[in-house]
């Protein structure tokens, strides 16, 4: 097995995947492109707000049971 042959396999995916990302997004106007940028921005901070909370009600969930529990 060439490795040289695998990395150029994928780097040539990845081109063709990122052309025709490109190609759809040339095709969109000014309006759905940022349309599109609002949606993605909104879905980065419901994920980050998700995050956090999760976190902390882990965090809270742990000290919790830490202080009912008896030793």
């Amino acid at each position: 097995m060439d490795f040289v042959k695998v990395i150029d396999g994928a780097v040539d995916f990845c081109k063709d995947k990122i052309n025709k990302a490109m190609e759809v997004w040339d095709s969109f106007d000014e309006d759905q492109k940022k349309l599109l940028i609002g949606c993605a921005a909104c879905v980065a901070v419901v994920i980050v707000v998700a995050g956090v909370a999760y976190g902390l009600g882990k965090a809270r969930g742990q000290r919790i049971a830490l202080e009912e529990e008896d030793f």
